[in-house]
């Protein structure tokens, strides 16, 4: 922009004056990273058994999910939004990063930032790695239904296979954090996590199980469709996930 008659650079970081953006991708080979980054938010399934479980009302469960996947929808768009309109190619793996690495914007909101993606992970890991450790439980036999039924762990003490139990959460979480430090690139780890999970837990499989049940109950047209969204999304999985793997390099991402 012109200022007292000279040029001045654009500052990234401003919605009141949007960085360089596209229409089109500026460099083709790089699109197939966005499958699994944009099904990525979508792949928290694995907590619903959980949440439903645990739900005071459960017969609300259905209208639960549906509030809170708008909310998710509507959040996630405008930050994408917004991210790709302040910082342009330049924005970052993480909004967060560009916000903290950006001069100009105020001290304190970098600190309150801060604070806030040091407590994201105290309450979002526990909830994540519960089906985990829900189900090593069951296999370990620590769970309640299998102290009652396995005669091996029936001359433990409650307060043994409670120390036992905590031993399994601490144990996944610290694997959780030592994952998170051998493999620091989160676009990465977010986009192969989103196409061969998340394609495949949250689409296919679910499309699958449907034809499988109710298949022959359903209209053609519907199988059909059934059909087409389950080759579709296999294909994105399949490449999504090569593309996860390819060097930055070769395809013009870095």
């Amino acid at each position: 922009m012109f200022i007292d008659g000279f040029y001045k650079p654009h500052t990234p970081g401003s919605l009141r004056e949007p960085a360089k953006t596209y229409l089109f991708p500026s460099n083709w080979l790089t699109l197939p990273l966005s499958f699994g980054l944009l099904m990525s938010p979508w792949g928290g399934h694995s907590v619903f058994p959980n949440i439903y479980r645990d739900m005071r009302h459960p017969q609300k469960f259905g209208r639960a999910v549906k509030v809170t996947f708008t909310f998710t929808y509507i959040l996630d768009c405008a930050t994408a939004v917004a991210g790709i309109l302040m910082f342009g190619d330049g924005v970052a793996t993480e909004i967060t990063a560009n916000l903290l690495n950006t001069k100009g914007y105020p001290r304190m909101l970098s600190i309150i930032m801060s604070v806030f993606i040091a407590i994201i992970p105290l309450t979002k890991v526990p909830l994540n790695a519960r089906p985990i450790v829900s189900t090593i439980e069951a296999i370990c036999g620590l769970d309640t239904l299998s102290v009652s039924d396995s005669p091996a762990l029936t001359g433990l003490s409650g307060y043994t296979r409670g120390i036992l139990r905590v031993v399994v959460r601490v144990v996944v979480i610290v694997i959780f954090v030592i994952i998170a430090i051998v493999f620091p690139a989160f676009d990465s780890i977010m986009a192969f996590m989103g196409s061969s999970l998340c394609f495949t837990i949250c689409v296919i499989l679910p499309l699958m199980f449907y034809l499988k049940i109710f298949g022959k109950e359903i209209s053609l047209r519907e199988r059909m469709l059934d059909y087409v969204l389950i080759g579709i999304c296999s294909v994105l999985a399949v490449v999504g996930t090569v593309w996860a793997f390819l060097p930055k390099s070769l395809i013009g991402a870095e």
